[in-house]
Parts: C-alpha cells; sequence; structure tokens
C-alpha cells in the first residue's frame, strides 16, 4: 500500500512538472539572449573618478550599459550623460552634456553624440553633435561642424580641439564670427 502510494505520488510530481509550468519564447528571451548576459544596466547612475582623494569628474546618466567585448568593458549611456570636471581645488570648471554616449575603458575614450554641449568656468558654450573626449590627453575634439558663444562673440567653425576644461581652444576651418554687445 505505501508502495503505491509512493508512486502515485512520483507519477503526479512527474506530471506536475511535465506539465505544469508553460513559458512563451517572450518570457525566456532574457534568459536565452547570450548578449545580455554580458550585459549589465543601472538606473540613475552617478560615477565619479578621482585623483589624489580629489574628484576630477562625476558623470550622471539615467541609463548606463556596460557589455564584456572580448577582452574590456564597452560602457554605453543610450539615454544621455551630464559630465561635471573640477580642477585641482574641487572647484567645477566644467560641463558637458549630450544624446548619448559611449566609453571604451581601455583607451579611456568618451564619445558624445547629440545636442553636445559644453560650458566653461567662464560661461563660454561649446554647441555640436560629436565630441570625443581623450582621458588620457585631457582633451576634447570634433572634426563636425560646432558654434561657440562667447561673452562678446559667436564663432562657427568646422572641426575643434581644446584642453578639458574647454577654457584654450583653436579652431580647424573657421566659417564666420559674429560680435555680439551684451550678454547672449
Amino acid at each position: 500500500m505505501i508502495q503505491k502510494i509512493r508512486q502515485s505520488g512520483i507519477y503526479s510530481a512527474f506530471l506536475l512538472l511535465l506539465f505544469g509550468c508553460k513559458n512563451s519564447a517572450e518570457d525566456l528571451a532574457p534568459f536565452t539572449n547570450k548578449e545580455d548576459w554580458l550585459a549589465e544596466k543601472a538606473k540613475n547612475v552617478v560615477v565619479n573618478y578621482s585623483d589624489s582623494g580629489i574628484v576630477r569628474v562625476e558623470v550622471r546618466a539615467p541609463l548606463m550599459i556596460r557589455k564584456w567585448d572580448q577582452s574590456d568593458y564597452k560602457t554605453t549611456l543610450p539615454k544621455g550623460v551630464t559630465a561635471y570636471f573640477f580642477d585641482a581645488d574641487g572647484k567645477q570648471s566644467s560641463t558637458l552634456s549630450g544624446n548619448y554616449a559611449t566609453l571604451d575603458s581601455k583607451s579611456g575614450i568618451m564619445n558624445v553624440k547629440g545636442d553636445v554641449q559644453v560650458i566653461n568656468s567662464k560661461g563660454d558654450t561649446l554647441l555640436t553633435e560629436n565630441l570625443v573626449l581623450d582621458e588620457s590627453q585631457d582633451r576634447l575634439t570634433t572634426n563636425g561642424p560646432v558654434t561657440v558663444r562667447g561673452t562678446t562673440q559667436i564663432i562657427m567653425a568646422d572641426g575643434l580641439e581644446s584642453n578639458r576644461d574647454f577654457t584654450k581652444y583653436t579652431f580647424t576651418k573657421v566659417r564666420g564670427t559674429l560680435s555680439v554687445k551684451g550678454n547672449l
């Protein structure tokens, strides 16, 4: 009698496991996509980079995705980024923002795209669609069209190279300059 109860219990458990759970392909997609296995996702991210105990850069993003790619992480900020840069005294020296960014942690290069804006401590504003930040050389570069709005002039050019704080910059090809009276 006990033997028959055990057999019935085993058969019931087997049938329950066999027919009890059903998942659609959509339900299983997050577990079967190998790309997602290698990705880390975080929302409302704040990352501080410091040197000798002093915060030099604070990066804020609504979404960050890091994927392992062969031998390094590739970080994507698909919903925008704002980076605050600080000088050696901890004072904010510039701000960079854009709609999308990628960061290669091995090379230290961040590529920012879409409505890119950099504002320095003097209030000068750089506007462009694509900007490369090379952390190893502390410089900003772009080959595309740029507009720089200062307190007394607006400069339109193709291409720009600048220090990271956007206080010293040169243009590749100036297309035009407008003098401005008063605040912009």
